[in-house]
């Protein structure tokens, strides 16, 4: 070969090596790069092994879990015991997805919680809206407008047990009296409408002329007292409920020039003669009735005697609506027995005399009257032919819900009932006592349920404010907004007040594995790195073929180098010579 082809050879074996050597340099590169490929895809994997989702463990066993959703949350079911948890931001204002922000704006509800006309003209118009909103069923919002809006739902009221549908508590029982005798009678169904007049105890004018009884003792007067307060408006009827009896000192008193109780013995041997050979429950006929109306019984009475009696029917009427007997024989008899126990107490007269040399027999009798289960007199000392005769109805109310215990439990209870008041034992001291409830089932109890969830939620509503979350109703951002702290439940704590927590806070909501995404992480991770080794071995083959091009490349280059300098020494030999 000679000196130029020689040159011309080394030129491209240079160049070609070169290229080599830069192709081995791209390939450790990418080499370099499926590393740190490999490194981040472990990384994410390893990540994913702590990956978690919200849920929700009703009753902390881990074995009945749910997705924590919007849904879930803020509509009533039994999942969360038709008690809202209301999700709201930082400032305390209550998200609410498209649907229930529609609502509340057609409403009139302002976004500060301020509201466009009455607080029970809003609630019913909200009610409406949600429905044309999707928001909820007719039927569940029917069932809401007809018991009402409880407006100290949530906000420290009172609130029912869920914890059974047809047995109560006394304090729930009175709960679920105030909401039955209370309900909206422009949405309610005929049998409601029934129920509520049973539980409304409706009398007559209960004073004639308002008379001050201290200045005209001559006077003969009814009146009804709540709580030590004359209900004396000549003009209009005095209303109560069954509730009032058990919650509130209802008395009944009035004066005359005869103090006499001897009519409540024929009553009480009327009604007891009835009783004896008649079942009484299953068709309550009323005192009225019994007794016989149309036999001049009632036309003899007293305006006093007619009036308590009418006091007496409409209580006895009012716990056969609410009270279910209907599961054996025990029960009717235990009823019976309670309203003949009852009425046997009107036997019972405490007389006062005119000892202590008052003048006010009126305050002194209705005073005395919570003290004794029957009647209390007190003659005035200035004229002792006239005085005030007192009768605690509230106690007769009690009375009769122990006598109906005693009656149920056998006679076996602590329950019994002596004239002295002080030293009786009531079955409505014992707040651990349940009484059956008729109309307890399940659908009647999941509308008052959910009545009073919407109760609580538009009453926090209006006290928080409310703000439009578009993205509420999708449970990845719910759960990383309610995890890093964008988000909060506000909860209801013991005082049965609404406060804002961190969502782990109410014990019911917790971080779970998610298994799904693990899985779902590790096939991704196994896909990647199969791809990652996959490159790796092709850039590894084309290593291997650079190398050996590379030596052989080499090799040639330091020949081809040799013969060049062989050529080069050869000619400058030859012309030195």
């Amino acid at each position: 070969m000679g000196l130029a082809a020689s040159q011309a050879r080394f030129l491209a074996i240079t160049s070609r090596k070169a290229r080599c050597e830069f192709e081995s340099m791209q390939i450790a590169q990418q080499k370099l790069s499926l590393s740190r490929e490999l490194e981040q895809a472990t990384a994410d994997y390893q990540a994913s092994l702590n990956q978690s989702n919200l849920i929700w463990d009703p009753d902390g066993s881990g074995e009945t879990p749910f997705d924590v959703t919007y849904d879930l949350l803020m509509r009533p079911t039994d999942v969360n015991d038709y008690m809202p948890y209301l999700i709201s931001r930082r400032d305390g204002r209550i998200a609410l997805n498209s649907s229930m922000a529609k609502a509340a704006k057609a409403a009139g509800i302002n976004e500060d919680g301020t509201i466009n006309g009455t607080k029970q003209e809003v609630y019913m118009a909200f009610l409406d809206a949600m429905v044309a909103t999707g928001g909820m069923s007719e039927t569940a919002a029917r069932s809401a407008k007809a018991i009402g809006l409880n407006e100290t739902a949530g906000l420290g009221g009172a609130l029912l047990d869920k914890t059974t549908a047809t047995e109560m508590t006394l304090g729930n029982m009175i709960n679920y009296i105030d909401l039955k005798a209370n309900i909206n009678e422009t949405y309610a169904t005929d049998e409601e409408k029934a129920v509520a007049d049973a539980l409304n105890i409706t009398i007559g004018k209960v004073s004639d002329g308002a008379i001050e009884l201290k200045s005209d003792l001559s006077a003969t007067s009814n009146y009804l007292l709540i709580n030590g307060t004359k209900q004396e408006n000549a003009n209009q009827e005095v209303n109560f409920t069954l509730s009032d009896l058990l919650t509130e000192d209802v008395t009944f008193a009035f004066t005359s020039e005869k103090n006499s109780t001897s009519f409540w013995k024929k009553v009480v041997a009327a009604v007891g003669a009835v009783l004896s050979g008649t079942v009484l429950f299953g068709g309550y006929n009323g005192l009225l009735n019994l007794l016989g109306v149309d036999k001049g019984g009632y036309s003899d009475m007293t305006p006093q005697e007619r009036q308590l009696l009418e006091i007496l029917d409409g209580m006895f009427s009012g716990f056969e609506a609410i009270l279910d007997t209907s599961q054996s024989d025990i029960d009717v008899t235990a009823f019976n027995y309670a309203i003949q126990e009852t009425l046997g107490l009107l036997g019972n007269t405490q007389d006062l005399g005119s000892r202590n040399h008052s003048n006010d027999a009126f305050n002194d009798a209705i005073n005395q009257a919570n003290n004794y289960n029957g009647f209390v007199t007190k003659a005035a000392s200035k004229n002792k032919n006239f005085g005030t005769t007192a009768i605690s109805i509230s106690n007769l109310a009690e009375s009769f819900l122990t006598f109906y215990a005693q009656a149920k439990g056998g006679f076996d209870g602590n329950y019994y009932i002596r004239q002295d008041g002080q030293k009786s034992s009531y079955v409505t001291d014992d707040q651990g006592y349940y009484y059956r409830i008729k109309n307890g089932d399940d659908g009647t109890s999941q509308q008052m349920f959910e009545a009073e969830f919407y109760s609580i939620m538009f009453n926090n509503i209006l006290e928080n404010g409310w703000y439009n979350n578009l993205y509420i109703d999708d449970k990845e951002y719910l759960d990383n907004a309610l995890k890093n702290g964008q988000l909060f439940i506000t909860s209801i704590n013991q005082d049965g007040y609404f406060y804002q927590d961190r969502y782990n806070a109410n014990g019911y909501i917790m971080e779970d594995t998610d298994d799904d995404a693990i899985a779902r992480a590790e096939r991704e991770f196994s896909v990647a790195k199969l791809k990652i080794e996959a490159k790796e071995e092709q850039l590894d083959l084309d290593m291997k073929e650079l190398d050996l091009e590379i030596s052989s490349l080499t090799t040639e280059y330091d020949t081809v180098k040799s013969l060049i300098n062989k050529n080069v020494e050869k000619t400058f030999t030859m012309f030195q010579g």
